[in-house]
């Protein structure tokens, strides 16, 4: 009985084997593959647009970055278009030269992959004068002039000069924390720079000078300094040159005394100038042709310096018209400015040293440049 019943659990075992082996499918085996095998490499940009001046940095996609850049084969249609440099690893970096088009290759394994590379003209974009990387003036060098309304009537006033100017900071967002006017002190008293940046000029030049000079400095939040050179103009001192270089034609020859030549600067300021009271600026004096005794004798001072005497205006109110001027070894008392219109009186008188100290007591002229050898 025992043996029978072995048989049948047996049986049963067999049946139930093959019952599993007949419901399973079959599943075939195989190795596993590499990850690479699977992966469909491709470049990071199959077409690509440029500036000039620009990099792009070009991958092949699904290969390792840490790859041996020798694995990979770059190349360029066309050098001058497109450069390559800086391989990395699955990467390259793209330089756009100038503008056209270029096809640019790589090789892997065999096998070529490509994109088309088209390099645009840079445009000049104002905008990209905005960048923090380049701040500038709007101008580095600017010609300012300098007149004053009385004379506007009389000489005029061009409307293609500058008679001030903003200066403006490009190329940074850094804000400007101080505008200043740098240069001699002479310079300084004639130019000012506002908080804004506007420049004029405060006072004019001296007759002799064809212009004056100064720098304005930026300094900006960041630190940056920027500077720009400014050239003056005087228009009333440049048409009193004029007056007296057409003087010196008209009435000045080489042969004529120093005598002579004062005595005509005396002669043409009382010919050609009326008596205006209270006008005792010499420049106005030249230009509007009227002014008082003290802006005459100063006149006589700066014309008679410009043909090489010594002179010196006599600056106490009551010294009306007076003007000390040395002429052939010899020193005069030039008197000009009496009241009345053109041609009006004048007289020239030799000084004693003795009268010269007398009347030098309240004029305070330096008796070395008078009388000094």
């Amino acid at each position: 009985m025992r043996k029978k019943k072995v048989l049948k659990v047996v049986r049963l075992m067999a049946v139930v084997v093959m019952a599993v082996f007949f419901a399973v499918p079959a599943m075939e085996v195989s190795a596993k593959p590499p990850k690479e095998a699977l992966t469909k490499y491709k470049l990071s940009a199959a077409k690509k647009t440029m500036k000039e001046g620009q990099t792009y940095t070009i991958s092949l996609k699904g290969v390792s970055k840490k790859v041996k850049p020798e694995k990979l084969k770059w190349t360029t249609g066309n050098k001058q278009v497109v450069s390559i440099s800086k391989k990395s690893g699955n990467k390259a970096v793209l330089k756009a030269k100038k503008a056209g088009k270029a096809t640019i290759k790589v090789t892997y394994k065999g096998k070529i992959y490509k994109c088309k590379v088209t390099v645009k003209k840079k445009k000049n974009n104002k905008k990209d004068t905005g960048s923090a990387k380049h701040p500038a003036l709007n101008a580095t060098q600017v010609e300012l002039h300098y007149t004053q309304d009385y004379a506007i009537p009389y000489i005029g006033k061009n409307p293609a000069y500058n008679y001030s100017f903003q200066f403006k900071v490009t190329g940074t967002k850094a804000r400007v924390k101080s505008w200043r006017v740098d240069g001699d002190t002479v310079a300084k008293t004639r130019y000012l720079i506002t908080s804004d940046g506007t420049i004029k000029m405060m006072h004019g030049n001296d007759i002799n000078e064809a212009y004056s000079e100064c720098r304005v400095k930026a300094y900006l939040s960041d630190g940056t300094e920027l500077t720009a050179r400014v050239k003056g103009y005087d228009d009333i001192a440049l048409y009193v040159r004029s007056v007296f270089d057409k003087f010196k034609k008209t009435y000045i020859t080489d042969n004529m005394t120093e005598y002579e030549k004062m005595d005509k600067v005396a002669w043409y300021l009382s010919a050609e100038y009326d008596y205006r009271l209270y006008q005792d600026d010499w420049y106005e004096y030249i230009v509007t042709g009227s002014g008082d005794c003290m802006a005459s004798r100063y006149a006589v001072m700066y014309l008679c310096r410009d043909l090489g005497l010594r002179a010196a205006a006599c600056p106490d109110l009551d010294s009306h018209g007076d003007t000390v001027v040395r002429a052939d070894g010899k020193v005069y008392l030039v008197t000009t400015g009496y009241r009345g219109e053109k041609p009006r009186y004048y007289q020239i008188v030799e000084m004693s040293r003795e009268l010269f100290d007398q009347r030098n007591e309240k004029n305070h002229i330096n008796p070395e440049y008078i009388w000094g050898d």
